[in-house]
């Protein structure tokens, strides 16, 4: 399967698209003789997206999928080198004169450069891009050294997904005598990495970061735009584990 095609059925399962569609097979059934079953989808969307707006409910989905204790330094060292996985990118931004890291990316390019910092341990990025555009990678390398002022030892441009990502590191870095790894990524992301890179034959010491954060008062019940995010990568995630789990990834 194509990436542009496994895009385009993912986003069709996810959020918004996937209650899109059930609404407009609600409007087809509410003009049908089936107009019962056309007020109950148009319920459970309404109820669906009321829930997965909630706060409360996507920081309990988050901890579905990856609610460990922080990683303290002292683990860190264990470890021999830090792979940070490439998220999205900024595309032709003219302030910067070319693409730019977006924020997932970014939020983990500095953990990524705060544990260099602390550990000294030697740093990979991955992450490849559509056609025509540049790499995740090298957009991570760029920032990395230049704003972050953290050197960037091996790159690895050509790699479009999680699985693959675990799989061009393990040929490079398997051969750098490097097995045991800090891998960083955003929290929601890090369930998912964390399996196929120890599928993939690496000693994983996982390094999240990130954890959503909401209003602690009656608020976390009022629906907001960030906790709907949240719950669609929560099920894009769950999804993309059951689909590597399929395919044996």
């Amino acid at each position: 399967m194509t990436l542009f095609a496994s895009k385009i059925i993912s986003s069709a399962l996810l959020i918004p698209f996937n209650f899109i569609i059930l609404l407009f097979i609600s409007w087809l059934l509410l003009g049908s003789r089936f107009k019962k079953w056309g007020r109950a989808l148009l319920l459970l969307v309404a109820a669906a997206l009321t829930l997965t707006s909630m706060p409360i409910v996507a920081n309990a989905l988050v901890k579905s999928l990856y609610n460990e204790p922080v990683l303290t330094l002292s683990h860190a060292r264990q470890a021999q080198a830090i792979v940070v996985l490439g998220g999205g990118i900024n595309r032709n931004q003219p302030e910067f004169g070319g693409s730019s890291a977006a924020v997932s990316t970014l939020e983990r390019m500095r953990y990524g450069a705060y544990l260099h910092q602390e550990t000294g341990l030697p740093i990979q990025v991955s992450g490849g891009g559509w056609p025509g555009d540049e790499p995740i990678a090298l957009v991570m390398r760029h920032e990395l050294e230049t704003l972050f002022h953290t050197p960037v030892k091996w790159v690895l441009p050509e790699s479009a997904t999680t699985a693959e990502e675990a799989r061009d590191s393990r040929e490079l870095l398997f051969g750098e005598g490097v097995n045991t790894i800090l891998l960083v990524t955003n929290t929601v992301h890090m369930k998912r990495a964390k399996i196929t890179f120890e599928r993939a034959g690496f000693k994983v010491i996982a390094a999240p970061t990130v954890m959503p954060a909401y209003p602690p008062n009656f608020l976390k019940y009022i629906p907001r735009a960030d906790a709907l995010r949240d719950s669609a990568s929560v099920l894009h995630e769950w999804i993309g584990i059951g689909w590597y789990w399929l395919k044996g990834v």
